[in-house]
């Protein structure tokens, strides 16, 4: 895809984060919208060991390690302000031995799932953002389909 926007979608007044995600996918399917599969993104936070920070009171960094059903052999790391590692998926095993270095963040899993839908020349997920058990957000992303992967 080239240019995609994932945006945060409020809850419908009255209404659950499971309901307003089923009023979404129902308003797409009216307007034509075919599925197009299933997807999910999940994401755990890491934070920079207390042995590595200098001095007390310094402030740990922040990394992100995701994964996107969209890339299955595929992991991504993005540092707090810096730089973007793309990695095989052995990088949770490599996690595991840093674990000196960088430590997973108690209840910081978070996950993205969802439907894919097509709409013209447009791919729209619509997710529910889980944090543990429960459901925090709805997620909307659309980004245009390159024509070599047009369905029709």
């Amino acid at each position: 895809m080239g240019v995609t926007c994932v945006s945060q979608m409020p809850v419908a007044e009255g209404k659950s984060v499971q309901q307003t995600v089923e009023l979404l996918t129902r308003k797409l399917e009216m307007l034509g919208a075919e599925k197009q599969g299933t997807f999910c993104v999940d994401c755990e936070t890491y934070h920079t060991a207390a042995s590595t920070l200098g001095s007390q009171g310094q402030t740990g960094k922040l990394m992100y390690v995701m994964h996107n059903s969209e890339h299955p052999l595929s992991c991504f790391a993005l540092f707090e302000n810096g730089p973007c590692l793309i990695a095989d998926t052995n990088f949770d095993v490599l996690m595991v031995k840093l674990k000196g270095f960088f430590q997973n963040a108690k209840a910081s899993k978070i996950e993205t799932r969802g439907t894919r839908y097509q709409y013209c020349d447009f791919l729209v997920k619509v997710g529910t953002v889980t944090m543990g058990p429960s459901a925090r957000g709805i997620s909307v992303e659309v980004g245009r389909v390159e024509p070599s992967v047009r369905h029709g």
